[in-house]
């Protein structure tokens, strides 16, 4: 059933980073756009590349006009900022939107507090990773960052964040001049949340990122243990931790008892492991769909990595290296014995000796993406857009500076 009246449930989502790059932030988005639609929201969704969602029925589209991308990271500098703001302003009004719900920090995201201050419309702030984890070589180009930051949005960063590198504290703070004016932050996992609270981000709740539609594959019964890694080749994802548990376990029991489906990137060759390069959602799908189990090997960067969504829907359970995330996937991860290569391997070996686990956790995998489904998304979105409203309320009454 869908939830609710239309007309009461329309809703202006905003992202900075163009739709037609799928990484993690994105699929999310896109996902919840379509979702929500789907239960009958009316969506009006405002992007770099927004007319990727031009055929979909109650999603409005509204592509804005990049001046540039900024190289080595992607992000979309986008033109004319006032007349955008004031196009952006137009459609909420005309539209009458409940909320704007943002899903990035930059010239949107800002340009979103402002309108709703302006016109009495509650602002809520999607975190997507607040575990920034830049290279330290980034650390002399921080007050470039900080300079670019200001120029694309108006504001400089603040609050300042002071908990890690000169890179990353400069990027969590930008995270932060969003989320402690918005009026509800959101965040996928409830490890993020806390990490967000203790740092001083009062209106925290969790809301998980919509899952694919249901459809479990049939268990594998034969063959190597399989997995597969799907992320950007990134150094916070730690590919090679991956790739060096398989060395180890090809150099322990020999060839063909384990095999690796790496998607993402090129790689040098390697024994047990497929290099697909950059492949298609569609396409990891289907590998998800012929493996044993999705491998996570990243520490302290993720929040709610989309290829364990994906994962789940397809009733396949996510080995995680990370402790912290696995516990955050309940039953459905395998925690690993260490964070290591060597931890990894004696996870992997124990899989390829005992398959038992990998049933035990895909049930739960069908469980944790059955509660994630847009039906249920929407329903607390719902109620998450009246606290909102409220402590939108209650803020304008008081006298501090607000959004400022």
């Amino acid at each position: 059933m869908k939830t609710g009246d239309t007309a009461q449930r329309a809703i202006m989502l905003l992202c900075d980073y163009s739709l037609r790059y799928l990484g993690g932030a994105q699929t999310a988005f896109l996902r919840q756009a379509r979702g929500l639609a789907e239960q009958g929201w009316a969506v009006v969704v405002v992007a770099p590349d927004a007319d990727v969602l031009a055929e979909v029925p109650g999603i409005v589209p509204v592509p804005v006009r990049v001046a540039f991308t900024v190289p080595g990271v992607g992000l979309p500098v986008l033109a004319s900022r006032r007349r955008l703001r004031v196009e952006i302003a137009r459609l909420a009004a005309a539209h009458d939107v409940r909320a704007l719900l943002v899903h990035s920090e930059f010239t949107l995201a800002v340009a979103a507090l402002d309108i709703g201050t302006a016109q009495d419309r509650p602002v809520l702030h999607t975190v997507h990773t607040f575990f920034w984890q830049a290279s330290r070589a980034l650390d002399v180009l921080v007050p470039l960052a900080r300079w670019e930051y200001h120029h694309i949005t108006g504001r400089w960063p603040s609050p300042r964040y002071t908990g890690s590198t000169p890179i990353n504290n400069a990027l969590r703070s930008m995270t932060l001049t969003v989320a402690t004016r918005a009026d509800v932050v959101l965040s996928p996992s409830a490890h993020q949340a806390r990490a967000l609270h203790t740092v001083g981000v009062k209106a925290v709740r969790e809301l998980s990122n919509i899952a694919e539609p249901l459809h479990p594959a049939p268990a594998r019964a034969e063959g190597p243990l399989t997995l597969v890694w799907a992320a950007r080749f990134a150094p916070e994802k730690r590919l090679d931790v991956a790739l060096g548990a398989l060395r180890i376990i090809t150099a322990r029991r020999g060839p063909g008892r384990v095999h690796l489906h790496v998607c993402g990137g090129t790689h040098p060759p390697q024994t047990d492991v497929t290099f697909h390069g950059r492949v298609a959602g569609e396409r990891v799908g289907a590998l998800v769909a012929a493996s044993d189990a999705v491998l996570i090997s990243s520490l302290g960067f993720d929040n709610q990595p989309m290829i364990a969504l994906e994962a789940f829907s397809r009733g396949r359970p996510a080995v995680v290296v990370d402790p912290v995330l696995a516990e955050e996937f309940g039953a459905a991860a395998i925690g690993t014995a260490g964070v290591d290569a060597a931890g990894l391997a004696a996870t992997l070996e124990r899989l390829i000796d005992d398959r038992a686990a990998l049933v035990a956790a895909a049930a739960a995998a069908i469980t944790y993406a059955r509660d994630r489904q847009p039906a249920p998304h929407a329903q607390r979105l719902d109620r998450l857009l009246a606290v909102a409203r409220d402590r939108m309320r209650e803020r304008t009454r008081q006298p501090a500076e607000r959004r400022s």
